[in-house]
């Protein structure tokens, strides 16, 4: 009976030491996610400001770091204060402009992207 106990006692220690762990790695993530928009601002907002976006492709920079960024976890980050300042509905054509595919019915804040797989 006691090797029992023990045996249960062990298996909680061990979950109260994962589970913490397991639950943070959500609030890591979403920090993770915040930075990277943060530094896709910097880099590509000027290509898509509600009013007087620059025009034409967007820079090597913005490309490289469009093309290393997780832009679905971007997207969940996108705030009604940032839909103000940037137009979501031309992400998809810079993605395109930098080379890569917008997945099938993706969405960016509460932007709809086109349902086909097709490059924008």
């Amino acid at each position: 009976m006691a090797v029992a106990i023990i045996k249960v006692l062990s298996i909680l220690v061990v979950a109260f030491l994962v589970v913490p762990g397991e639950l943070n790695s959500g609030q890591v993530k979403a920090e993770a996610c915040l930075k990277e928009k943060k530094e896709l601002i910097v880099l590509c907002g000027k290509y898509a400001l509600k009013r007087n976006p620059i025009p034409g492709p967007p820079s090597a920079s913005c490309c490289s770091k469009i093309k290393a960024s997780d832009i679905a976890c971007v997207c969940r980050t996108v705030t009604p204060a940032d839909k103000k300042i940037f137009n979501t509905k031309l992400a998809p054509t810079l993605v395109h402009q930098c080379g890569l595919p917008v997945p099938a019915g993706f969405k960016c804040g509460s932007s709809d992207f086109p349902v086909n797989s097709r490059k924008l």
